[in-house]
């Protein structure tokens, strides 16, 4: 035990100087970082104007009204953020297969798939969180929620397994690049599918499309059923089961990418000629 809690501080305290590092790394281009805080946080403002703009024409979206459709949005950016700040990398696995980049992860004595992606952190997703946090900030006063220790554990729990849900499908898609040995940048294809599927009301879809997105690519799980629970629109849903239904399921989900990319990692053949 005392063994497994050593090599736990020993990565945390590696995680921390990445983190760091990244820190000062954004510090010594200033005018990069103003960008970004300007740019990340202005598509998803204006992405949430649209919103509104289809809420006042022609009403609610299935039964959501605009403060419920806030708070839903706001909720998925926040989490949106989250995998951009660790898991971000996962897109772009393929590049790092290709070009034998993995050979120095398997000279060092840390876990392959941990380095990939904790020594590469994304300190820019930090500027998704912005909107996320106004936005969902806005959704929680126009639905009167009451703000109190529960409610707290209960956002917090649902934004770490909807991390990993994020994160876990980001795996899974890179590592396919073992597998097909191909550059293949599957970033693109997954943001379009999470802002229509995390953003809106899976409800809006159709039966079939929402059984695909409950139980074979789990992204209902990541904001629609949480804030459906925690809103109190659908009683199906429990409230406080809900939240950790969601982390239990980000966990399964990771767990499952985590082998894939293990068996994955057995066929990397480096750079090669």
């Amino acid at each position: 035990m005392g063994k497994v809690f050593r090599e736990l501080i020993h990565y945390m305290d590696v995680t921390a100087q990445v983190i760091k590092m990244a820190v000062m790394t954004i510090i010594e281009y200033p005018s990069n970082i103003v960008g970004w805080m300007i740019s990340n946080p202005l598509q998803f403002i204006m992405g949430f104007a649209i919103i509104k703009f289809v809420v006042e024409s022609f009403g609610e979206i299935n039964g959501w009204n605009y403060g419920q459709l806030a708070f839903l949005y706001g909720l998925s950016v926040i989490s949106h953020a989250l995998s951009m700040i660790f898991f971000v990398q996962g897109w772009f696995m393929g590049y790092y297969v290709i070009d034998g980049d993995f050979d120095r992860y398997l000279t060092r004595p840390l876990g392959v798939l941990y380095q990939f992606f904790f020594t590469n952190i994304n300190i820019f997703g930090v500027t998704d969180l912005i909107p996320g946090i106004l936005v969902f900030i806005y959704g929680c006063v126009k639905c009167e929620v009451t703000v109190n220790l529960l409610f707290i554990v209960q956002v917090v729990v649902i934004l770490i397994g909807a991390t990993l849900i994020r994160g876990g499908i980001y795996i899974l898609l890179g590592s396919t690049s073992f597998h097909t040995r191909s550059a293949v940048d599957f970033g693109q294809y997954t943001q379009e599918i999470m802002d229509k599927t995390t953003m809106y009301p899976l409800s809006m879809y159709p039966e079939s499309m929402q059984f695909i997105l409950t139980y074979l690519i789990p992204v209902g799980w990541i904001s629609f059923y949480p804030v459906s629970a925690l809103l109190g629109i659908d009683s199906a849903y429990n409230a406080v089961l809900v939240p950790f239904i969601t982390l239990g399921v980000g966990i399964l989900v990771m767990i499952v990418a985590g082998v894939y990319f293990d068996v994955g990692l057995r066929k990397y053949e480096s750079a090669g000629n």
